[in-house]
């Protein structure tokens, strides 16, 4: 291992394990308390749509929708090849050359991870994110580092921190290997409870346009994977 890839890995260790320091201030039943009134509060408002649709429909009036309770939209702002997207949860901005950053305050880096989908892709990155669900390709053996992290993922995704407190991801298109993506697979709340935070995810190179072999089965706290 190079020194350019110790201390990249240093780093990464290093900010993977800032993100621990989140769940230790929130007890972790807090954390899956949180995760079910989340889930629970997605079933109500699906009910309620529906119930809404159904209404509109008999009274022959279209359903009223209600901004004010509507999530804010992300920002995006565009130029020179370049993308640049503020949210609540993160802020992304890319230089038109295939480097892409991505800042979280720690405390948000478990948030949002669909909008976080959306931005990389915006910004050109290929990347799959899911939450609870961890993918690898046909000919991968599964091998992770402590951190979650498996082969060649450190060579398009590297780490900083900084001293304001939060944290920023640089995602590197051009270190990409040709028909390879980004796979990052977050934990839930239940699975967070067993390992500790570490790892908080799985990130995985994973091949474009074929079938990935997924599962619920998180790897084990600090140990590599299956």
């Amino acid at each position: 291992m190079s020194s350019q890839d110790r201390e990249t890995s240093a780093v990464l260790d290093a900010l993977k394990g800032s993100f621990e320091q989140v769940s230790m201030h929130t007890p972790v039943e807090r954390i899956v308390a949180a995760g079910r009134v989340r889930r629970r509060r997605r079933g109500l408002v699906g009910v309620a749509a529906g119930a809404t649709a159904v209404a509109g429909l008999a009274l022959g009036v279209p359903a009223l929708s209600h901004p004010s309770t509507a999530p804010p939209q992300a920002r995006l702002t565009t130029g020179a090849g370049s993308v640049h997207i503020r949210t609540a949860a993160f802020t992304l901005d890319s230089d038109g050359h295939g480097t892409v950053r991505v800042t979280w305050d720690k405390a948000r880096y478990f948030q949002d991870h669909q909008g976080l989908e959306r931005a990389l892709r915006q910004a050109g990155f290929p990347v799959i994110v899911k939450e609870g669900v961890f993918c690898k390709g046909p000919q991968d053996d599964g091998r992770l580092d402590p951190s979650g992290d498996g082969p060649g993922v450190r060579r398009v995704m590297t780490g900083e921190r900084r001293s304001d407190g939060k944290v920023t991801l640089v995602f590197d298109r051009a270190a990409m290997p040709a028909g390879k993506q980004l796979f990052i697979g977050y934990l839930t709340p239940s699975q967070l409870v067993v390992t500790h935070g570490r790892p908080g995810s799985v990130e995985r190179l994973v091949p474009v346009g074929v079938p990935l072999t997924c599962t619920t089965q998180a790897p084990p706290p600090g140990h590599p994977g299956d």
